[in-house]
This record gives C-alpha cells, structure tokens and sequence, in this order.
C-alpha cells in the first residue's frame, strides 16, 4: 500500500511540473506554434510505398522547382522535361505523421499540351555551368494560406506506364548488370524455374513502390512567424553534388564517363544527387531530425540556407534555436555572417551536421534571366521568396574550389570560393576556421561508420542528466549506437580560433582514419578524436556542436542509409528503418540541451524525461596550485571550482592572458607520476596543461575555468612565475 501511495506521489509530481513547465511557455507565447506542429502531425500521414522512389526516381520524368523557397500563398512554378502523355504532380510535406514521414497536401497537372518537349539546356563549356532555366514551366501549383512550414517535394508521377526504357527490376530500378555476378546473354529478366527462388515468388519486396515511374522535386515553405527552432535544409549541398547534365563540383562520379568538377552548379535543374550520393539528401540524415523533432512537438519551422544568406539577422532573431542538419557543407559569406551576427545577439545554435561550414561559395543569377544587382544602400529588397523569375540572384552556387589549385581562379579577385579555412596569400579574406563559429573543425573523410564514446568522465555533466551516462560506474565507457559518428566527422583543434571556454561531452579515438593534410585537396591515414563541444558566446547563446553528419541517427531509425557500407540496396535506393534503433541517452540530451536554451517539446515520447532548465549564471574559479619542469617542459595542475554544477573545462594562458589554450582533465592511471595533488571531486577535477618552456627568466600565468552550464570565468589577475634552470616547483 505504501509503496502504491509513493507511485502515485511520484506520478502526481511528474504531471505538476509538466503542467508548470506548460505554463511557463504559455506565458512566453509560444504555445501557438506549437500546436500547429502537434495538429498538423495528426493529420494522416501517406504510407512511404505512396511518396518514395528509388533513387532519383524515373529518368523519363524530371523537374525542379524555380525556387528554392516560398512562403503560404505563393505558386510554385515546376520545370518538367518528360515524353509523357499524362502525369500528375503530388505535393507533400515531410514531418512524423505516425510514423508514415509526409502527407499529401495537394495536387497539380499540367497546364501545357501534352507531350512536351523542353529545349536543350544552356551550357558553358569554360565553368561546365549546365542550366535549364530555360524550359517553360509545366505545372503551377498555390501553396494553401494555411499551409505549415517545412520542406516539401512534388511527386512527378506518370500516369501512361512508360514502355520505352521500362526495367523488370523492382521499383522501375534502371540498375544495370551486376559486374561480379552477371550471367551470359541478355540481361533480361529470370524466368521462374526449380531452385530460381526470386522468380518463382519468393523475397518479393513487401513495401514496394505503387507508382514507381516517378521523381521528386523539392523546396521549401517558410514562414515569417516567430517560432522556438528554425532548421536550415542543407539544399545547397544537395546541388554541390548533383551531377544532372554531367557534372558536378566533385566531376561526374563515373569512371566510364570521366569529367572535372564545374566551377558553377545550377539550381535550375533536376536534382539526381540521391542516385549516386544518398547521404547528400535531405532522407539520409535531414529526415530523422525532422520526425523526431516534429514527433516530439517542437515548435520548428524551416528555410533554406539561400534564405540564410538573403535574409537579414533580425529574421533569424524571431527564433530562440537554429539547428543546422546533417551534411551543411557549403555556405555562403553572407549565410555565415548572419549567423555569427545572430548568435553575437543572442541566438543559441545547434550545429547536428558534420563537414559544416567547410567550403565557401558566392551566388549568382542564371544566365538564362535577367541579371538583376541590389546595390548595399538599396532601402527595400524583396525577401527570398518574394523574387520574380527576373530578379533571382540566387540560381547558381558558384565554388571554383580554389582550395585545390595553387593559383587563385575564380575570376572575382576580391571573392573567394575555396575552404573557408585556407591561410595562403591568395585568400583575399584570410582563412576563417569553421570553428570560430560551430566549435568543430573538419578533418575526417568520408566513409565512416563509428559509434559515439562517452567514458565516465563526463557522466556528472548536465548535459547527460536524466541518462544512463549519469550513473556510468567509474573506468567505463557508453558506446552509442555505430554509425553516429559519419559518414564525415570534425575534432577540437587548438587553432588560434576556438571559442573561449569550449567543454567537450565526450570523448571517441579512432585509428586509421582518412585525415585532411592540407586546405581541402589531399587525405591520408591518420588518427582522430571527436568530442561533442559547447560553448557560451559572451551574448549568452548556447552553441553546440554534434561534429558529425549522423547525429540525427540516435534520434530517430528511420532514414535512408549514406554510406556505401550500409546501403540498404545497391540497386534501389529507399528509405527504411534501421534495426539497431536509436539511441534513448542521444535523444534525452538533446531534449536537455533544447530545455537549457530555453525551447521545450509539448509531446515529449514517454520514455523521456522533462529536464530542469539551467538555472546557474555564476561562473566557476579555477587556481594553478603546482608546477613541475621537466627539463624544457612545464606542467601545470589547475583545480577548479564550481557550486552550481560541474567544472567541464579549463584554459591557461602562459603569455599574460593574450591567448588561452586548452588543458586536459587529469586521468588516473595516465597522470599518477604528478604526485597526490589532485582533486578526487569529480565535479571539480584537477587539470593537466604542458608546454614549451620559454627562454625567459618568468611568465605570466593564468587560469580560467568553464562550467557544464557554460559560464565562463573571469580572469581578475596573472600569475607571475620565476623559472629557474634549476628549478622544478613553484
């Protein structure tokens, strides 16, 4: 009986706190959204045998949308090139609609005589620019006024079941012969026979596609409305890596029909990318953030990251989180400075993307419309979604990749389109490491599949509270889930350009990785650890830092597999649902995470738990209290101290205070020869920092500590130490 009355006061409390957590968001506002995003995911969702297609779907039919973006109102105008006679155009909105992954919001059919015919695509032979703008628009569908943010596609169907080039193999497959295993003859479909088990009916594919002569389009709809998150689709590098009409900014990807990379990618052309590079869509890793966001009943709208370089800050400040997702690789100058500014006012980031702000690109307009130049004192520009067909400066991703030339290329001498980190004279911006921004730098190549690691080191740190992190035994070590950490993942390096009082979440060391050597041309076999980091910009927003394109993998198993190890399908690309689920620790530190940056879900999966916001403002303190020499190297213990939470980090400066550098926490077992100075308190551990003696008679030395809220400690004075040749103590 007893026990029954505690389960009850348990439960009574649990709902109590939910409810003043309700409240608490009420009074903000905030609860408008949200509901759109809870009511909207409980409309019927389409089964993904309806919506999916195999690969970049049916040749016969392609198209691509004349922006990238739109608000509730406006008409999506679609380019088809197709010999059909009759098709139609479904248009569908991702979300987690019970699981299903979109539902259909409308349809549309052409409004030109059928068959079509498109004129050839303009092309230029010096930057292998290949550019359909100049087909007429086929279809014209108005998005509903009612219409809830989010990245949608048109299903280009065909409707007259084409014969010509029409395949056996399941889904309309155009996969060819199988090198390893093909048989003689004609590759023709097998006839049934004794022990011919496929053609006899057996293994056929349960959830085949209904109408698999189809093809996708994608956009997306934004909306002006403030919200808690607003997600930026990785879009512009989906096209980086699209190889319609050719090539793309990586080559052809064919070894039987070789070509360079294209110095200009368009936007005004069917978008193939899934056929050859799955995981540079938005169903490898963009996909699973999405459900679990929506599942969850975040109040999330979404823009594309053209809208992040078009839109001025004060757009991005209508928002409390901005989530960037999955593999975000290419960026714009202005896309970046508008999240810096952002963030340098207050915005918290969530970068759950790997490879991220890695290559820097500038836009311009097709050279099939008009070009049209906004001058800087212009006093009104149309926003992103509001630009005439004549008007749009954003239709081709210009990068020349100068990163891998040892001249400067682009023919802009004051723009650069190379790695925003190259530090050589012909980068008229100087180098601009990513992680000044995200906290993670770019140095492991494609194709990983590791798991994430998080020894017990880390388990008293906020962010793994309410996890099984949290009661890890001491010397072990959480491994979550394998494939988190690819199929591209970043590290902390100590460049000259990481954020002050940046603390790592966890800790994975891998051998034999492919290691970046230089600005974005060469790799080689290296090792490499990865952290998950935070930081708190001095403005307080919170910045996280996944570090990997896979993040989005330990929040929900449904997605299309990236890399080539784990392709469900090597001849039908689909999306599916990954049998080693999901990670419940991942899942509820994000859910911390989001509640520490003030944002909270209204319906949160049962198996999770609602955190308690931070609450600690007061920094920590930190004290240098030994020195040991080792002939030309120091070492420094640093213990630290902090009430409202944990020491998760501490940085020393031996120069005055010019620059800090990362010290290590102090490991048993590695560190023992430093005496029985150390602190045993695991939220306030002792630190280990080593360097280079100077040759001077005394340095200035300083400490400052960070805690597991972010707060960063003041530095009130240096500490002045006399080294002696002699010497080896304070």
């Amino acid at each position: 009986f007893s026990s029954t009355i505690r389960f009850a006061t348990t439960q009574l409390e649990m709902t109590l706190r939910c409810l003043l957590i309700f409240a608490f968001f009420l009074s903000l506002g905030l609860c408008g959204h949200l509901n759109r995003i809870v009511e909207e995911n409980k409309k019927r969702g389409a089964r993904v045998e309806e919506w999916d297609i195999s690969g970049a779907g049916d040749m016969s039919i392609q198209g691509f949308a004349t922006r990238q973006s739109y608000l509730p109102g406006q008409s999506v105008d679609i380019k088809v090139d197709t010999p059909s006679t009759q098709y139609r155009v479904d248009f569908y909105r991702i979300g987690y609609y019970q699981g299903h992954g979109a539902r259909l919001i409308g349809t549309a059919r052409p409004h030109l005589p059928l068959p079509h015919t498109q004129p050839e695509c303009y092309v230029d032979e010096a930057t292998w620019l290949y550019d359909c703008g100049n087909w007429d628009v086929s279809v014209s569908w108005q998005i509903p006024l009612t219409a809830v943010s989010g990245i949608y596609f048109g299903r280009l169907v065909r409707e007259d079941h084409p014969i010509d080039g029409a395949t056996w193999r399941t889904d309309a497959s155009k996969a060819e012969k199988d090198p390893h295993h093909k048989g003689e003859g004609e590759f023709e479909k097998p006839k049934p026979a004794k022990h011919a088990y496929g053609a006899s009916g057996y293994g056929s594919l349960k959830n085949t596609i209904l109408e698999p002569h189809a093809s996708h389009v994608y956009f997306v709809v934004r909306d002006t409305s403030p919200s808690d998150i607003v997600v930026q689709a990785s879009d512009i590098t989906w096209q980086a890596y699209n190889t319609y009409g050719g090539t793309s900014t990586y080559g052809s990807f064919r070894d039987e029909d070789p070509r360079p990379r294209c110095y200009k990618a368009s936007f005004n052309r069917p978008l193939n990318t899934r056929e050859h590079r799955p995981t540079n869509t938005v169903w490898a890793t963009e996909f699973p953030l999405i459900r679990w966001l929506e599942k969850s009943g975040y109040d999330v709208s979404y823009q594309s990251g053209i809208d992040t370089d078009y839109e001025s800050t004060s757009e991005l400040l209508k928002h409390r989180v901005f989530i960037s997702s999955g593999h975000d690789e290419y960026w714009g100058k202005k896309q970046r400075q508008n999240v810096e500014e952002a963030r340098n006012r207050g915005l918290n980031l969530m970068f759950l993307s790997g490879n991220e702000v890695f290559w820097k690109i500038r836009f311009e307009s097709s050279p099939t419309e008009k070009k049209v130049e906004f001058p800087e004192e212009c006093d009104h520009k149309p926003e992103a979604g509001d630009l005439t067909q004549d008007v749009d400066p954003y239709r081709t991703l210009c990068c020349y990749k100068e990163s891998q030339s040892t001249v400067k290329i682009d023919p802009r001498l004051d723009m650069w389109t190379g790695t925003f980190r190259d530090s050589r004279e012909i980068n008229p911006d100087g180098p601009q490491p990513e992680n000044a921004l995200t906290g993670q730098i770019f140095t492991v190549n494609a194709w990983r599949d590791d798991p994430l690691l998080v020894p017990a080191e880390y388990r008293a740190l906020r962010f793994w509270r309410n996890t099984s992190i949290a009661s890890l035994q001491e010397n072990r070590t959480a491994i979550l889930k394998q494939g988190i950490l690819g199929h591209e993942w970043d590290e902390d390096i100590d460049n000259g350009f990481r954020p002050p009082g940046l603390i790592h979440l966890s800790r994975t060391e891998v051998d034999n990785v492919m290691y970046i050597q230089d600005f974005g041309a060469t790799y080689d076999s290296g090792s490499a650890t990865h952290h998950l980091t935070l930081y708190k910009h001095s403005s307080g927003a919170l910045v996280f830092g996944a570090g990997t394109c896979q993040y989005s993998w330990g929040l929900d198993e449904v997605h299309q597999f990236g890399s080539f190890p784990h392709l469900f399908n090597s001849v039908n690309h689909r999306i599916g649902k990954d049998l080693t689920g999901t990670s419940l620790d991942l899942q509820q530190a994000t859910v911390n995470l989001l509640m520490d940056m003030g944002v909270s879900p209204l319906t949160l999966d049962p198996s999770l738990v609602f955190p308690e916001p931070s609450k600690d403002i007061i920094p920590p303190k930190s004290n240098i209290n030994s020195f040991i020499r080792h002939e030309t190297v120091g070492l420094l213990l640093i213990n630290g101290e902090d009430h409202g939470g944990c020491v998760a980090a501490m940085e020393v400066s031996t120069d005055g205070g010019d620059s800090y550098h990362p010290a290590r926490r102090y490991r048993k077992g590695v560190d023992h020869e430093y005496g029985n100075v150390v602190s045993e308190d695991e939220c306030n551990p002792t630190w280990v920092y080593k360097w280079n003696l100077p040759r001077t008679d005394e340095v200035s030395l300083s400490s400052r500590a960070t805690d597991d809220s972010g707060n960063l400690e003041i530095v009130q004075t240096n500490r002045r130490v006399v080294i002696h040749p002699s010497s080896t103590k304070f």
